[in-house]
């Protein structure tokens, strides 16, 4: 799904030149750690725990997100597209309808999937050179992500537990570089991950630590990350909080308009903070609130999400 309601402004002018190929591909490229970002909140977040064989666990989670700015290749907050001087007042938006899936095949093993529909939208003011005309564009991708499925074993069960998780991202048809200039949905490139998990569990406090390394595919270099996380329950109501970052083992390069480099390597870090109520044996609601804390070549901002669960009785 693609639109472009894009209007000019100032009429009777000769038309705006079209904005650079290469600044729909910065918009595609700065797409892809928000969509990583919007996936986060829609996972479980279970740690190195399985499901018992025959049990599930299943949540689905609508989220929002809205940003004006980005962290450059230093690290610095600016205006998204700060680098081309004939854009100003960018914009990106994405809405995403999100499930995650776990389910014990065996006592010591955990499959999992998680699939997104997103919708991205970018918007923007574009400036012809010499200044006198400007036009509007506003344009919304829309469509399945990427699929991601897993599988987690248990090296060690208990209070104590610890656990291996691998797991594939794989594209589902949508263009990795959209004709009508909006954001892409994903890379369009599979990856691959890998993952140890320790936690602990005592009463109504439980923690975890999470170390992976995650193979990209395409162009880009390989990502090593990590997530801490800490939550705790009362009677029916709970609470989370997962710090977790993404590092790439390359180089970083400026994503810009005159950059030769179409993707670049990207960082970041994040804070997830969840807060929920236990509606039944077996049912929760949620609100999750998702913050960028650091990062570079990827955006800024906050990202807001409502979820239901639904675990084994």
């Amino acid at each position: 799904m693609g639109r472009n309601g894009a209007s000019i402004i100032g009429g009777g002018r000769a038309p705006v030149k079209p904005v650079t190929r290469r600044i729909y591909k910065h918009l595609c490229g700065l797409a892809l750690l928000a969509g990583a970002a919007t996936l986060a909140a829609a996972t479980a977040r279970a740690g190195p725990w399985v499901q018992a064989r025959g049990g599930y666990f299943a949540k689905f989670n609508a989220s929002y997100l809205y940003t004006r700015t980005e962290f450059d290749a230093h690290g610095n907050e600016v205006p998204l597209l700060h680098s081309n001087p004939l854009v100003r007042d960018a914009a990106y938006r994405e809405v995403v309808l999100a499930s995650y899936i776990e389910y014990g095949v065996r006592e010591r093993v955990t499959v999992l999937g998680s699939l997104p529909f997103k919708i991205a939208t970018s918007a923007r003011t574009e400036i012809s050179q010499d200044a006198n005309v400007e036009r509007k564009v506003d344009v919304t991708n829309g469509g399945w992500s990427d699929l991601f499925l897993g599988v987690r074993y248990a090296l060690v069960r208990g209070s104590r537990p610890v656990a291996i998780e691998a797991g594939a991202k794989l594209p589902l048809g949508y263009a990795s570089m959209p004709d009508n200039g909006g954001p892409a949905l994903g890379t369009g490139k599979p990856d691959a991950e890998a993952a140890l998990l320790a936690g602990f569990g005592a009463a109504h406090v439980y923690g975890s630590v999470r170390a992976a390394y995650r193979v990209m595919g395409g162009s880009l270099d390989d990502l090593a990350g990590f997530s801490a996380e800490l939550g705790g329950s009362h009677r029916r109501l709970f609470a989370q909080a997962v710090l977790e970052g993404w590092y790439t083992t390359g180089d970083i390069v400026p994503l810009d308009v005159s950059s030769t480099m179409m993707v670049a390597n990207q960082d970041l870090l994040k804070l997830i903070a969840t807060a929920g109520m236990k509606t039944g044996t077996h049912t929760a609601v949620a609100l999750e609130v998702y913050h960028v804390l650091d990062g570079r070549n990827a955006p800024t901002g906050t990202t807001v999400a409502a979820a239901i669960a639904f675990k084994t009785p």
